[in-house]
This record gives C-alpha cells, sequence and structure tokens, in this order.
C-alpha cells in the first residue's frame, strides 16, 4: 500500500498538498476566485452609491450574474482545446476591459441599458478558474485523493466567500465603490496570470483543430448540474432572507456574521467530508445529505427570533451543504469525458450561479409577502428540490443507459 493510500484524516491534506506544483496553483486559485465571489457585491455597492436605489443594483447584477453561468462552460471548453494558460489569459484582458467599460458608464451616469449590457459583457469575460483549479487536481492527484483534495478546493472557495465580501464592504465604504471593484478585479488577476503561468500543471490541451462543436454537457453531468440550480437557489435564498431578517429585527448588521458563519460551517464541514473515507457513492452522498440539509433548513424559520438558536441552525446546515457541493463535484469529475474535464467541471459551478438569482427573487417575494419566516422555508424547499432533481435525473439516466 502507498503512502498516499495511507494517509487517512486530516494528514491526508498534508499529502495532496505535497504533490507536485499543488501549493501553488493552490494559492494562485484562491486569488483568481475573488471577481466570481465578490464582483457582484461589489457592483451592487457601485450601483446603489449612483443611484440611491438598491433595486436598480439587483437589477444590474442579474445580467452580471447570468453572463457568468452562460459563460463559464465555454470558457472551461477552450481550456480543455487550446490549454489553461493561453485562455485564461485572454479571458483576464476581456473581463479587464468590460468591467473598466462598465465602470466608466456608472461613474458617467450613461443611459441605465448601458449599464446592463456591459454587466451581461462582464459576466461573460469571467472565466470560471475554480473549474480550472479543479481539473489540474484531476490530472495530478490519484483517484484516491481525489476527494481530499477537492474538500480543499471548497474550503478555498470559503475562504474567499468569508473574507472577501467583509472587505469588499470597508472598502466601499472608507475609500468608496469603484477602489473596491477595481481591487477585487485586480486579485483576480493576479491570480489568474499567477495560475496561467504555472503550465506544468495544466491537463493536457486536446489541440482539437477545425470547426469548434456546440458546447453541451455531457449526459452523465446533467442530473447533478440540474440540482445545482436548486443548490444555487439555497445561497440567493439565504443571502436575501438574512438581510431582511436583519433589518426586521433592527440590527443590520447582522447580516454579515450570518453569512460568515455559513461560509466557516461549509469549510469546517469540507475538512471533514475531505478526512473521511466514505462508503457510499457521490451521487448517493449528494443526495443525502441535500435531504438531510433540507430537514436541517426547516429549523431556521423556527429560530429566527432567536438571535443564538439561528446561528447554530446555520453552522449546522453549513456543516451539511459541504459534502452536498463536494459530492456534485466529484460526480461531474468522474464522469467527465475525455478532454472535456475543465469544461465538465464548470457545469455544477455555473448552475449554481444561475440558481442565486432565482432563489434570490423568490425568497425576496415570499419576504415582502409575509416576512422573513416565510421566506427562510425557501432555503428547505431548494434543498428539497436538488435532491428531488438529483434521484430523478438518475432514475432517468439508467433508463437512457440501457
Amino acid at each position: 500500500m502507498t503512502a498516499a493510500a495511507e494517509a487517512t484524516g486530516v494528514r491526508a491534506y498534508g499529502q495532496v498538498l505535497r504533490l507536485p506544483g499543488a501549493r501553488t496553483f493552490v494559492a494562485a486559485g484562491i486569488l483568481a476566485r475573488f471577481p466570481r465571489a465578490t464582483l457582484s457585491l461589489g457592483i451592487i455597492l457601485l450601483v446603489s452609491a449612483a443611484t440611491g436605489s438598491f433595486g436598480a443594483a439587483g437589477v444590474v447584477v442579474a445580467p452580471l450574474v447570468v453572463g457568468m453561468a452562460v459563460a463559464a462552460p465555454l470558457w472551461s471548453s477552450r481550456m480543455d482545446r487550446h490549454g489553461q494558460a493561453r485562455v485564461i489569459l485572454i479571458s483576464l484582458g476581456c473581463l479587464v476591459l468590460a468591467a473598466s467599460a462598465l465602470l466608466a458608464l456608472v461613474l458617467a451616469e450613461a443611459p441605465f441599458w448601458t449599464w446592463l449590457v456591459a454587466a451581461f459583457a462582464t459576466g461573460a469575460a469571467t472565466p470560471d478558474l475554480t473549474s480550472a483549479v479543479r481539473a489540474r487536481w484531476t490530472v495530478l492527484a490519484p483517484e484516491s485523493q481525489r476527494t481530499h483534495a477537492l474538500a480543499l478546493e471548497t474550503i478555498g472557495d470559503q475562504m474567499v466567500f468569508i473574507s472577501g465580501p467583509p472587505v469588499i464592504t470597508a472598502v466601499a465604504a472608507a475609500i468608496n465603490p469603484t477602489v473596491a471593484v477595481l481591487g477585487s478585479l485586480s486579485l483576480g488577476v493576479i491570480g489568474g496570470v499567477w495560475l496561467a503561468s504555472q503550465r506544468g500543471t495544466q491537463p493536457t490541451p486536446t489541440g482539437a483543430t477545425g470547426r469548434a462543436r456546440l458546447v453541451l454537457p455531457p449526459v452523465g453531468v446533467v442530473p447533478v448540474a440540474v440540482a445545482c440550480i436548486a443548490l444555487g437557489g439555497v445561497f440567493g435564498a439565504f443571502d436575501v432572507t438574512l438581510v431582511g431578517w436583519a433589518e426586521v429585527g433592527g440590527r443590520p448588521w447582522l447580516a454579515g456574521p450570518a453569512f460568515s458563519a455559513l461560509a466557516l460551517a461549509i469549510a469546517v464541514g469540507s475538512v471533514i467530508t475531505g478526512a473521511r473515507a466514505w462508503t457510499l457513492s457521490p451521487i448517493a452522498r449528494f443526495i443525502g445529505f441535500a435531504v438531510a440539509a433540507a430537514v436541517a433548513a426547516l429549523a431556521l424559520p423556527l429560530t429566527q427570533g432567536t438571535t443564538p438558536v439561528l446561528f447554530l441552525a446555520i453552522l449546522v446546515l453549513g456543516l451539511l451543504l459541504s459534502p452536498v457541493m463536494i459530492s456534485g463535484i466529484l460526480v461531474a469529475s468522474a464522469r467527465a469525458p475525455e478532454g472535456r474535464v475543465t469544461e465538465t467541471l464548470a457545469y455544477p459551478t455555473a448552475a449554481m450561479s444561475l440558481g442565486v438569482p432565482i432563489g434570490g427573487v423568490i425568497a425576496g417575494s415570499a419576504l415582502d409577502a409575509t416576512g422573513p419566516a416565510t421566506a427562510l422555508i425557501t432555503i428547505a424547499v431548494a434543498l428539497a428540490a436538488a435532491a428531488v432533481i438529483a434521484v430523478s435525473g438518475e432514475a432517468l439516466l439508467r433508463v437512457v443507459r440501457r
């Protein structure tokens, strides 16, 4: 038995990080995540400051998020064909140009429709560098270490989501939102260029020539990808509902700690998930933990009157969400066709991005109509929907394969 196979628990992370080149692309990947993690918040702060309306800010962010979701598989597909280094540099150049145009249009008080066009272009120019990093693990890490590696990536995601929003908000308040947006872009460009420079760990390009094919997800990843739309709705509903809950309670500052509590719990849950030796298949874990998280989420509306108990419920929810997220990526990784690893890994992330505004709209409508209690129920409904979609999709997939 090899040393890699013998490593268990937290020691397995040390084994993974000692693989050649792993530490540097992990560090670069953390920086490269900042635009996808914080750009929408920066734009909300920028537009709301310029217009005095959070509604207008929400309208501008919608095409930004849709652009990210639609374009992510396209950029990732080109990475598979032409190599990550080349495509990452091109996409970052497009991102800087599009985001600069959006900033200029907002600051110049150009017609509102031009903001929407520029927002979509900015989202469409934002590459999914999370999938690029995860694709490197499929090359570098043996299958026995894949869960540890992808858990490590989920921890990296949560590090950005824990630290990014408070920093962006603080910079916007202390200086101005424009500087906050430029700071997010700068970190992303630095990380992206650093990642692109590490050619030794990128997947070998397929070098496909001729007419580009229509980019469609592999059949095997469709059930999890569609379920991840509902999973993204969980986060959209959580963000909107917790802001409303904090404002109704007269303590709007509590929304920030609530977001951080969820991100921290997901990070801790990811450490635990990656350290365990699982006997259940990734798809079974995805479905099982989605159901468990849905049950746990039912406690949220019952605890909203007592802040410490609500935070405890949020922590439990985050611990249960982490294996759902990691299992979804593992399923996509295992079902990726040869030469399409980066693209396939982009679908769950893109689907979650698409689900965030959907969940936000549904929860926001419930919040306006009846208050935070009903809006919190939408989180449990979204998780139950993710489980039902995954089960139905897997059953249909088996029928198709037969």
